[in-house]
């Protein structure tokens, strides 16, 4: 049986994403980061849909690329998880 991830989960997930590929060594992200507070630029917000949608095999409608639904890791997280569920 396997077992469903947690939105907490997720954004854990995007989070080691992004501190592993996209933002300077040190650099604080937590969930609730606001992405924008990061510096990350247009095509570094692509990469983590992409990364998203390989991740957890999904394919993100452009309502998944609103500033509501990837304002920070948290807030992704909470619509990939719609999505799955």
């Amino acid at each position: 049986m396997i077992t469903p991830i947690s939105s907490s989960e997720i954004a854990e997930n995007i989070c080691f994403f992004i501190r592993s590929h996209l933002v300077a060594s040190g650099t604080e992200v937590t969930p609730a980061t606001p992405l924008e507070h990061l510096g990350l630029d247009s095509f570094s917000l692509i990469e983590i849909i992409l990364f998203v949608e390989r991740q957890y095999h999904l394919q993100l409608s452009d309502e998944a690329l609103s500033q509501e639904n990837i304002c920070s890791s948290e807030t992704l997280a909470n619509y990939v998880h719609q999505k799955l569920s």
